[in-house]
């Protein structure tokens, strides 16, 4: 009885003291939260702006990648408006082709001469393509200039705004002739020695008479802009502004003068009839 007594009074002191074992135990972690939660809170919060960090990255990678699309698409647009209206001025080209009683070749200007006192521009066609100097060059707004030098696969343009051109033209109200002559200044023209009586008005449309055959009748040259007359000269002072696109980048139509046929002399002709008749 004695040792059983004394076994369970050992097992109680040992269930006591791990109780307070245990006890203490949660009360040192109870105290000792805080420090743990001092003590963690840098990892946290390193790990909080790891992933902040890594968030705000990726955003910026998908930013960037919107950006490029965005440009990309603008690009495309662009392009698109580009060829939509190169298209119409191709197709305003080719219907002012099938209007003419004349060959005529498409051509793009792909450059300027390095010559900064003529009014020119260097066309894609040359003699290869049946280009020839004198040929006459429109746009789908009017006359635009002449071909003055042709080689093999290019060719050089002289605008109508040149100082050295000039161009036989007509009102197109009154059928008046005249002359159109170039100032150099790619917005002006000037119509040269005419008589103070002449009736013209501001507005007047000025086109080619034909006359020459170098280039093709009724085809807009300018509409007058200034109209002045003087008691000092017995010439009025008249200006017209292009109505060709002398600025543009493009395509534009080279027209070949109208062949002529060669009628043979009568002499010519009464001697072969001879012939055939021996």
């Amino acid at each position: 009885m004695s040792f059983q007594a004394n076994n369970k009074g050992k097992v109680d002191r040992a269930e006591r003291s791990q109780g307070s074992l245990v006890t203490l135990r949660s009360i040192i972690l109870t105290l000792a939260r805080p420090i743990y939660s001092a003590a963690q809170a840098p990892y946290d919060a390193t790990g909080l702006v790891t992933d902040i960090s890594t968030d705000r990255q990726s955003l910026l990678q998908q930013r960037d990648a919107l950006s490029a699309q965005l440009l990309q698409l603008n690009q495309q647009q662009q392009r698109l408006q580009y060829l939509q209206a190169e298209n119409a001025r191709l197709r305003q080209l080719l219907n002012s082709k099938a209007q003419l009683p004349r060959q005529a070749t498409i051509a793009e200007i792909i450059g300027v001469p390095p010559d900064p006192l003529r009014a020119a521009v260097i066309l894609d066609k040359g003699s290869d393509d049946g280009v020839a100097a004198g040929d006459a060059v429109v746009d789908e707004k009017g006359l635009f200039g002449q071909v003055v030098t042709v080689s093999q696969d290019t060719c050089w343009v002289v605008l109508i705004t040149d100082r050295d051109h000039a161009i036989p033209a007509r009102n197109n109200r009154t059928g008046v002739r005249m002359i159109v002559g170039g100032t150099g200044a790619y917005d002006n023209l000037v119509l040269e020695d005419l008589p103070a009586s002449t009736d013209l008005l501001e507005g007047d449309l000025i086109e080619t008479s034909g006359l020459g055959g170098r280039f093709p009748v009724g085809y807009p040259i300018g509409k007058v802009n200034l109209v002045e007359r003087t008691q000092d000269s017995p010439y009025l002072q008249a200006t017209l502004v292009p109505t060709a696109a002398l600025l543009k980048v493009g395509h534009v139509l080279i027209i070949a003068p109208p062949k002529t046929d060669v009628v043979p002399p009568a002499e010519a002709v009464e001697d072969e009839s001879v012939e055939d008749n021996s």
